[in-house]
């Protein structure tokens, strides 16, 4: 089972996570969950890639799970600004991994739908983190934007990009824009029937291998 673990944003929210140790890891995955889910939809995946020697944080963001401030924060509730205030929580919980012993270069960042947006930007942002995986971006999820990004990402750095043709929310066609906007730096996986975000990896547990071979 992982270990709970909790720090402050510098705009003063609790964030919650999850953590999966390794002992004397070499590579560790920040996890980002979609809305309205919570840091536990990544929770086999996270036991997956622990077992493969990547030691994982699944976090709440604020507004969902544990990361309420004691109730006072509800995703339900946020507009566009405090949607994009999650990118503190994104900042904070690298800045865990880096005490916890990790270094960009030996992360990869793994989001779903919103997350998957935010894990765009954390690349944008930090030329030295290299993959990202992106199940189920949007072009704008609730005013946290990819296109500016994924045309702004660093020589070295790429992202996977996984949608699937019945998504309810238009990120097969987000995804396809994405890629081609920025195809040396992207890699598209398409697929058919599994939904939006985390729920493609319940539905077809085969294609987190496909994205773990596009991000090695």
């Amino acid at each position: 089972m992982p270990e709970r673990v909790s720090f402050a944003t510098k705009d003063g929210v609790t964030i919650v996570g999850d953590w999966y140790a390794v002992p004397n890891a070499a590579s560790f995955a920040l996890l980002l969950h979609m809305r309205p889910a919570t840091k536990e939809s990544w929770r086999v995946w996270a036991q997956k890639l622990q077992d493969r020697g990547v030691a994982c944080l699944a976090i709440d963001q604020r507004g969902h799970g544990e990361s309420t401030n004691n109730g006072l924060l509800d995703y339900k509730t946020f507009g566009d600004e405090e949607s994009r205030g999650k990118r503190f929580d994104v900042e904070a919980a690298l800045g865990w991994l880096r005490a916890a012993g990790a270094v960009h270069s030996q992360m990869s960042v793994w989001g779903a739908s919103i997350g998957a947006n935010l894990a765009i930007r954390c690349l944008m942002e930090h030329a030295d983190i290299a993959r990202a995986a992106a199940l189920s971006p949007g072009i704008n999820f609730r005013g946290v934007s990819t296109d500016d990004a994924i045309v702004a990402l660093h020589e070295g750095q790429s992202v996977v990009l996984v949608a699937s043709e019945d998504d309810p929310h238009d990120s097969f066609a987000s995804a396809r824009k994405l890629h081609h906007l920025a195809p040396e730096r992207t890699h598209l996986i398409e697929r058919a029937n599994l939904g939006h975000g985390t729920d493609m990896l319940d539905r077809d547990p085969a294609l987190f291998e496909e994205i773990l071979e596009k991000l090695a």
